[in-house]
């Protein structure tokens, strides 16, 4: 029964329609007053007019018609039966407000100059104790149309300014996390470079001053202070393509190519480096050409960011899961391991700047902004880099998803 009633009053509309519709039982009431013949006809104009007030409802391309309609079958009851029925203007006033506003001051004013003249023709000069029963339909169809309009213009415009509040306090937030973040990176970037430059100064004033008369220990801080060098333009070079990827003016430089055979250059460069470390790999690539628009030299660098991190922070004999395939949506490429995984605490900030495998900040070589250019390299390429860290198979997943732009 409720499902039936659904159908004729959908659930989302409310009580609005019920609290309109009642007005009905005012002509009705009426109606069945009259004679057979002018109940029957009435009757059939009382059903077409409820359908129409419902199809108002159903049919929002057709509103102006359809109010229109209701307009002429209340004034066809005011004329042909009594100007009482004017009332039923009360059923459709709330629908009407929804027209334009052009149109309703022509419905309105075309209402109360017909309203008008009906109770002028139908009260003149013996019934004039009924205008005052009749004039708050005339009111009903002149004024109460824009004092419900402008009413809701006002509940529209303060819920706007609650959600343009909101929003300032959304982006507020966002500028405070903003701020903390990027406080954090320079306290991460100078923590990380410090250290590099500290021991460089140290052991390259030791070698100025002559205090080490060794050469095999002079050899050794030659390589720690080479060593220390490369690290800080690692992390230099790191933070600059983090800066250029950041920036909105960067442009990328595509080419349609086989992402199939470009993935298998990639894993061939780093095959002996994962024998090396007795590490197995699942290869999963399409023998068929599948081509892609793609900047090589980025597109290279986020899939090798993830391929170093996988060598880096996984045990020897560790399984590596490599696969590409291709959708209708996407392309996708998958790196996978049955590793030491990555909790779900540590996977929430993996993709921020200078994140480790740990939370703690591990001497390890790495800059910790790896996974955050693979990130924003793939966002570039208007694709999605996501961590699964209870996938399938293995223990951590990469999934790069990119959309199928080029087929």
């Amino acid at each position: 029964m409720r499902t039936l009633l659904y159908k004729v009053f959908p659930k989302k509309e409310g009580y609005l329609p019920y609290l309109y519709l009642i007005n009905i039982c005012f002509p009705l009431y009426f109606l069945l007053q009259e004679t057979t013949a002018k109940l029957l006809v009435g009757l059939l104009m009382l059903g077409l007019f409820i359908l129409i007030y419902r199809e108002t409802y159903w049919r929002k391309d057709y509103i102006i018609f359809l109010i229109m309609a209701e307009f002429v079958i209340t004034l066809i009851f005011a004329y042909f039966y009594h100007p009482m029925y004017l009332y039923m203007v009360f059923v459709f006033v709330y629908q009407a407000v929804q027209l334009p506003i052009k149109w309703l001051y022509m419905l309105s004013a075309g209402f109360g100059v017909i309203s008008v003249y009906l109770i002028f023709i139908t009260v003149y000069p013996d019934q004039l104790y009924l205008v005052y029963m009749l004039l708050p339909t005339v009111f009903g169809g002149c004024i109460l149309p824009f004092m419900i309009k402008a009413s809701l213009n006002y509940k529209n415009l303060s819920e706007d300014l609650k959600r343009l509040a909101d929003e300032l306090q959304q982006k507020n937030k966002e500028m405070t996390l903003l701020e903390e973040s990027k406080k954090r990176m320079l306290a991460d970037l100078s923590h990380d470079l410090r250290t590099p430059m500290t021991t460089i100064q140290g052991y390259s004033r030791a070698l100025y001053e002559d205090l080490i008369d060794n050469e095999e220990q002079t050899k050794k801080y030659l390589k720690y202070i080479y060593d220390k060098s490369i690290r800080v333009t690692t992390l230099i070079d790191e933070l600059f393509m983090f800066s250029k990827l950041d920036n909105p003016d960067f442009k990328m430089y595509k080419e349609k190519l086989d992402i199939c055979e470009f993935f298998r250059e990639i894993i061939v460069e780093y095959y002996d480096v994962f024998a090396e470390k007795e590490m197995e790999l699942e290869i999963k690539i399409p023998s068929t050409k599948i081509f892609y628009q793609f900047d090589q030299k980025l597109l290279y660098r986020a899939i090798s960011n993830i391929l170093e991190n996988t060598l880096k922070y996984n045990p020897e004999q560790t399984i590596v899961y490599i696969s590409l395939n291709q959708s209708q949506q996407s392309t996708l490429i998958e790196i996978g391991d049955n590793g030491i995984g990555i909790n779900d605490e540590v996977a929430k900030t993996l993709f921020d700047p200078f994140t480790r495998g740990d939370k703690n900040r591990l001497n390890d070589g790495g800059s910790g902004l790896g996974l955050t250019i693979s990130k924003k390299i793939i966002e570039n390429h208007n694709g999605k880099l996501i961590l699964e860290t209870k996938p399938s198979r293995g223990k951590t997943n990469f999934k790069i998803v990119l959309p199928n732009v080029v087929s």
